[in-house]
């Protein structure tokens, strides 16, 4: 099952200057607290569920494990050919980690 919607992009305000971050689309929902943001994508119905292994597609409740988040750089023609380093960071929503 493929689940399709945009993304939300941040380059105001962000740090370094000039970069873009882009919000991880799958919430955190633990369905108890149901904490976190609302699902992008059209979820499946009862998807509050607590079973480990739901059919949820992207609420955050345990899974999808087989979860592909994929998003296109598009490169502008302008720019020289050159050596360049892409950078990517995943910073945890609710946690100290940095990936």
């Amino acid at each position: 099952t493929k689940a399709w919607f945009d993304g939300d992009y941040v380059s105001e305000g962000t740090n370094p200057p000039g970069s873009t971050w882009v919000k991880n689309p799958i919430p955190r929902n633990d369905g108890f607290t149901g904490a976190g943001f609302a699902p992008k994508c059209d979820e499946v119905p009862d998807c509050r569920t607590t079973a480990v292994e739901s059919d949820c597609l992207c609420s955050g409740m345990w899974g999808p494990y087989n979860l592909e988040i994929v998003d296109y750089v598009t490169l502008p023609s302008s720019l020289a050919p050159g050596k360049y380093v892409l950078g990517w960071r995943w910073d945890c929503e609710e946690s100290n980690q940095v990936w």
